[in-house]
């Protein structure tokens, strides 16, 4: 079994800029650093250009995934892709890189990542909701749906996207939804500031050195990075946005974005150009 795992090799749908993606890229990229480690051979990144709706192309939403989403992954044992960063973190940490999950830990990790999983990812991102968007984020879906030359197969997932769209993103800009958003993350934040005063005075890692990068710190760093670039730092408790401005600066996190805040703006130039953002 340890044989065929370190001979796997995965294809991991990705866009650079994608919070979630971020939250896999860094996994893929933690993982080999933690002890007991069985890399994959491989893991290939597959660019899916969100932001002109490749991921709404009829090939990748039909048999990739079905939430029209990134991150998601296929390749090695897996009988079907994996289509959110929890379900690809959680994957490598159980198959690849045990110590990431380590059982004295395990619920507390998989409780948390649950929770801020749930939380719309819009509510706390996005700097600038037009009042269009606060009212209700419009899904191209809907455009794409007039359209009369679909198979009926893509339309279908059309709708299943829309449908998946319509329950977790199409209020998130609405704000009773971004007040619920910013309090759940501040309860989960001063939740794990607890854990971390645990294990220690300042531990590089939520539950200690010793335990080692577990898969909540492997999705915890591009959150409060993110919080903070989008204007959110506030909901950081202090220690968190120290924590994370140090481990920003450390060689895996900057294979994961080169030196780039995790928030593109147009001076940076085209996304597809960045090279160095499309391999592991």
């Amino acid at each position: 079994m340890t044989e065929d795992l370190g001979n796997a090799e995965y294809t991991l749908y990705s866009a650079p800029f994608s919070l979630y993606s971020m939250m896999a890229r860094h996994t893929a990229l933690l993982g080999p650093t933690t002890a007991n480690a069985r890399s994959p051979k491989q893991v290939t990144l597959r660019f899916v250009h969100h932001k002109k709706d490749e991921n709404l192309a009829e090939d990748y939403l039909v048999h990739i995934n079905p939430k029209g989403q990134v991150p998601a992954m296929t390749g090695g044992p897996l009988q079907q892709p994996l289509t959110d960063s929890i379900s690809i973190t959680l994957y490598l940490a159980e198959t690849h890189y045990p110590a990431m999950l380590p059982a004295a830990h395990a619920g507390v990790i998989r409780d948390l990542l649950g929770r801020f999983h749930a939380i719309p990812g819009l509510s706390f991102t996005n700097k600038n909701p037009t009042k269009e968007m606060t009212q209700r984020n419009p899904s191209p879906v809907e455009e794409i749906l007039k359209r009369t030359d679909l198979s009926p197969e893509y339309r279908k997932a059309l709708e299943g996207k829309l449908k998946f769209h319509n329950e977790n993103n199409a209020l998130a800009f609405q704000p009773a939804v971004v007040a619920k958003a910013h309090a759940d993350l501040r309860t989960i934040f001063a939740e794990i500031v607890a854990h971390r005063e645990r294990s220690g005075p300042s531990p590089e890692w939520t539950f200690g050195n010793d335990v080692g990068p577990t898969a909540l710190d492997s999705h915890l760093l591009p959150l409060v990075l993110r919080c903070v670039d989008a204007g959110n730092g506030k909901l950081v408790p202090p220690e968190l946005r120290r924590w994370a401005a140090a481990l920003a600066g450390g060689p895996v996190w900057q294979r994961v974005m080169h030196g780039k805040p995790t928030l593109w703006d147009a001076s940076m130039g085209p996304v597809e150009e960045m090279g160095e953002m499309m391999v592991l």
